[in-house]
């Protein structure tokens, strides 16, 4: 008995690779169709908004009120020790985040836990128009 030539059967690894791709995939989608009938989870909320519709307290303790649109649900929110904040990609402190928050109005992320309402990250926009 010979070996066949593989020459001839150029593309049998690239068929066993799609084989094995096709076989991850369905798993893939098997499992996600199974998990849709389980509650989803939230790790964390974040709510756009803007630094006009926000009440940013003097120091970063207490509560903070926040809402997304004039006329929309207020959500009142607390700082904690872990709270972090961000000025485009850059993280500052409360104080300098603040004081940047009341220059000029700008697009503003708060970000919380939904079940403490502990708010994890405060993030407003570098610009005002949106980056």
């Amino acid at each position: 008995m010979s070996i066949p030539d593989r020459s001839r059967f150029p593309y049998t690894t690239a068929l066993r690779r799609a084989g094995a791709l096709a076989l991850a995939s369905g798993v893939l989608a098997t499992a996600l169709a199974s998990a849709q009938g389980l509650p989803a989870r939230y790790i964390e909320e974040c709510l756009e908004s803007g630094t006009e519709l926000v009440t940013l307290p003097a120091l970063a303790a207490g509560p903070l009120s926040a809402s997304e649109c004039r006329g929309c649900e207020t959500r009142r929110l607390q700082f904690d020790r872990s709270t972090r904040y961000f000025i485009g990609k850059e993280a500052v402190s409360y104080a300098r985040f603040r004081e940047s928050a009341s220059q000029t109005p700008r697009g503003l992320y708060v970000c919380y836990h939904p079940a403490t309402r502990n708010i994890t990250r405060l993030r407003m926009t570098a610009t005002g128009n949106g980056k």
